[in-house]
């Protein structure tokens, strides 16, 4: 069970580590009305990568016919894979250089004003179906999956993982609930920050995880 939550806390800090989500938090949070968005928001972030993970993890385990293949050998495996995609992931953001969203950002942050709640929570619900936030959650579901946990630490792990890929939204709400008019000075510095430097962070974290993590596996092979 160890090597299952490191490999899954490995796969949720992967995860962690996107300049989007933690953008639009802020963007969210510098709006006119935060509080009409920010938990909606948070909820669905939440809400998405729990139901995907869950999902992954129960469907994997009621399939009618489970291959019988050894844990270990199998964990070796998704974490190669995981490996060879994040380090995928990272030369594909060196090769955008030092283009960044602003454009997607600057149309979604120009509709917070009179976005409905239920937009909210659904924006958050979507930011769990990009193409490495779904692979991730995935994987994440299958690793849970391999071991074969009892229903409660599996809704433990599930929940876990749900937090901390989630922390780029938790962390900043969490931050502004506590002091908005201290934490509003913080977070217009951190965006004009990530604009500058956020692909780069990314991509040298993503190239740095995904190598410890190819590289642990192929020893454990």
């Amino acid at each position: 069970m160890l090597s299952v939550v490191a490999n899954l806390a490995l796969v949720a800090v992967a995860g962690a580590i996107s300049t989007v989500p933690l953008s639009i938090t802020i963007l969210i949070l510098l709006s006119p009305n935060p509080r009409h968005g920010a938990l909606p928001f948070l909820f669905g972030s939440l809400a998405g990568s729990i139901v995907i993970v869950g999902l992954s993890a129960v469907g994997l385990q009621s399939m009618p016919v489970r291959p019988k293949l050894n844990q270990d050998v199998t964990l070796a495996m998704l974490g190669l894979v995981i490996g060879a995609f994040l380090v995928g992931y990272a030369i594909y953001l060196f090769s955008r250089g030092g283009k960044t969203e602003s454009a997607m950002l600057g149309k979604i942050g120009a509709k917070f004003q009179s976005a409905r709640t239920w937009e909210f929570v659904a924006l958050g619900l979507g930011l769990n179906l990009r193409p490495k936030a779904l692979l991730l959650a995935l994987t994440a579901g299958a690793l849970i999956s391999v071991r074969e946990p009892t229903q409660l630490s599996g809704t433990i792990l599930v929940f876990a993982y749900a937090a901390v890929t989630q922390s780029a939204v938790v962390v900043p709400i969490a931050i502004w609930l506590r002091s908005p008019e201290r934490a509003e000075v913080k977070l217009t510095a951190l965006l004009a920050w990530l604009q500058r430097n956020g692909r780069t962070i990314a991509a040298w974290a993503s190239l740095g995880i995904g190598l410890f993590i190819a590289g642990y596996s192929a020893l454990q092979l």
